[in-house]
């Protein structure tokens, strides 16, 4: 009887394939109705071969979280090539906005997962010049000090996430959103000194 679990099971590395087979079922359904059983029978193998790899269902959304930004970051990236190459650091703001609220919309279980304060979220490489150029712009044309940069940061990033919940939420129509984007966009680009 324990061998039909391991016939069933075909993947080189089962780590990956609950991880996969988790995102996919918090992403239908919301990470109150996934367990690390559900997930296991899904990909074909016994609950104790599953906790092998992970010790319970928090350490399982902790990958599911951590998964969701590198699928963010993916989809920001190749968003942004697909639009066009953005041609300054506050249109790639632009674009990345977009796109931030786009997948977060599109995958609302997941991105709440994502943002349950377990992982703590890093800038993908491809965007640190651009948040670095603007928020170098901000503090000299708004007079922040340059140890409030962290906080500048932070305050963009939460108006973005602001609108994605927004959406999400349906307190806002997704169909505003390109529109909230280039306001706020404007409003970063008006210098108090132009």
């Amino acid at each position: 009887m324990s061998e039909s679990p391991k016939r069933a099971y075909h993947h080189g590395d089962l780590r990956e394939a609950l991880i996969e087979q988790a995102v996919a079922s918090v992403d239908a359904v919301g990470a109150d109705h996934v367990s690390l059983r559900a997930v296991a029978a899904a990909v074909g193998v016994s609950p104790s071969a599953a906790y092998h790899h992970f010790a319970d269902k928090d350490e399982l959304m902790e990958a599911v979280s951590s998964r969701g930004f590198a699928q963010l970051d993916d989809f920001i990236l190749c968003q942004v090539n697909v639009d066009s190459v953005p041609t300054g650091p506050l249109e790639l703001m632009r674009h990345s906005a977009n796109s931030y609220i786009s997948f977060a919309v599109d995958h609302p279980y997941l991105f709440q997962v994502m943002f349950n304060g377990q992982i703590s979220p890093t800038r993908p490489e491809y965007i640190e010049a651009s948040v670095v150029s603007v928020l170098g712009d901000l503090q000299a044309d708004y007079g922040f000090a340059a140890e409030d940069g962290h906080l500048l940061e932070t305050v963009l990033i939460a108006a973005v996430h602001g609108i994605a919940t927004l959406v999400i939420e349906g307190r806002m129509d997704r169909s505003l959103v390109p529109s909230a984007v280039d306001m706020l966009t404007t409003i970063i680009s008006q210098s108090p000194n132009s």
